[in-house]
């Protein structure tokens, strides 16, 4: 048995290094962050008291629109070299077959000042949002908006290919079904089992052309993939041969399905992670299986998710089967109390750097989100930035957890100094990490 000095001489207050060219970021969208969205499924859906809570409206947003210069200003002093944004196809193409040349200008700008400031961009092409036209024509039920949606993503191609390091097709369908056809809680607020298939094979589809049209133009060298909300799952039963099952068949749906669908459509895995779902089934119940982690006091966000940063290194080890690399394309809290998210930014790259070295080919971080912004139904009041935003006045105020996040990015690693928030203890061999 080794000795307390031994210990002591054998623990290591080295930083945990990254790969080298490991890629740093934040993420944003375009409706949650721009202001002045008036013609798209969304904006109409906002106005319907109930929709969203508090009824707010995305209305100017954080105003990203006019102020993108200085937010790039603040992501490359905070440590990015590369950014996550989307692109507004209302914006584009207001009207079908009528294209908007001063927003396809606008987008031309934002793209230039990433470039000048020498930050690579990731582009999603559907972040939910669809043109009014096109939910009018039955949004993603209707197979013929697979056509128009691969029309946009030409024309973005065409406008703006050379600029875009990567892209991604479609985020999180399974959310977007999920709310939109299940839950009816999101545009354009339907309940159908029929409904949510159709849209869920109808964006496989989306995924697929689009992924054909970028190589098409661009060439081999394109690197094309979608983001999928992946969460990490556990069962109480664990002698139980039935809830094995359940937690075998939510995996499938939840996790992996949109991946079976599109086998060789992809250049890389997008992974937004932010859920860990505990499982108790009740002796002879088959429903209402999800555990309120309320009631055993565990440490939440601001909107009720629990904190779990094993949770990712789970997430990305069930996808190491699928021999591509993986970007963490969201990863991010809500919390007014900066020190929970200080906690939770390091404990999830902790465990990231912990499935790296167990052979996992993770290329990046992107943190949500560079700013406050509109979480959909939830409106105004989560807060995700590692800067903050004053919605009166649109002032930015960057939290503590920017500056440590651009220390981390900046030297590529995690410091001891970082590790203090998990439970290290400066100048002491003592560790108390979970």
């Amino acid at each position: 048995m080794k000795n307390i000095s031994d210990i002591k001489k054998g623990h290591d207050h080295n930083p945990l290094l990254f790969p080298k060219g490991f890629v740093w970021g934040t993420a944003t969208s375009a409706h949650q962050v721009e202001g002045g969205n008036t013609n798209n499924d969304w904006c109409s859906w906002e106005q319907v008291k109930g929709h969203i809570a508090n009824g707010d409206v995305s209305g100017s947003s954080t105003n990203h629109y006019e102020l993108f210069d200085k937010d790039f200003d603040l992501a490359k002093k905070f440590g990015s070299n590369a950014h996550r944004l989307s692109i507004e196809w209302a914006r584009l193409e207001p009207e079908e077959g009528k294209w908007d040349e001063n927003e396809i200008e606008h987008y031309r700008k934002v793209f230039k000042a990433l470039k000048k400031r020498r930050i690579k961009i990731m582009l999603t092409l559907n972040h939910f949002t669809l043109p009014m036209w096109v939910a009018l024509k039955g949004g993603w039920t209707n197979k013929k908006n697979v056509a128009r949606y691969q029309r946009f993503v030409e024309r973005v191609i065409r406008e703006y290919g050379n600029d875009i390091e990567w892209w991604i097709t479609i985020n999180e369908p399974v959310v977007y079904v999920t709310m939109s056809y299940i839950m009816g809680a999101w545009p354009p607020g339907k309940k159908s089992f029929l409904k949510a298939f159709k849209s869920f094979i109808n964006l496989i589809r989306a995924h697929r052309s689009a992924y054909k049209t970028i190589h098409r133009v661009i060439g081999k060298n394109a690197k094309v993939g979608l983001a999928n909300n992946i969460i990490s799952l556990m069962s109480y039963g664990t002698d139980s041969w039935i809830d094995y099952a359940y937690v075998r068949i939510i995996d499938y749906i939840w996790n992996h399905a949109v991946y079976v669908f599109t086998k060789g459509y992809h250049d890389f895995l997008g992974v937004n992670y932010y859920f860990h779902q505990r499982i108790e089934r009740k002796k002879g119940a088959w429903s209402n299986i999800l555990v309120d982690v309320r009631h055993e006091k565990r440490e939440r966000s601001d909107m009720g998710w629990e904190i779990y940063p094993h949770g990712i290194f789970e997430a990305v080890g069930h996808l190491k089967r699928y021999n591509l690399p993986i970007y963490i394309t969201e990863n991010g809290i809500a919390a007014l109390n900066d020190d929970k998210r200080l906690r939770f930014i390091v404990g999830h790259l902790k465990e990231l750097y912990h499935a790296i070295q167990s052979g996992i080919d993770i290329r990046g971080y992107f943190y949500w989100s560079l700013l406050d912004n509109f979480e959909w139904d939830k409106g105004f009041y989560p807060r995700f930035g590692i800067i903050g935003v004053d919605y009166a006045t649109m002032k930015r105020a960057p939290r503590k957890s920017a500056y440590m996040f651009a220390e981390i990015a900046k030297r590529n690693g995690i410091e001891h100094k970082h590790l203090t928030y998990l439970g290290h203890k400066v100048g002491s061999h003592t560790e108390h990490v979970g």
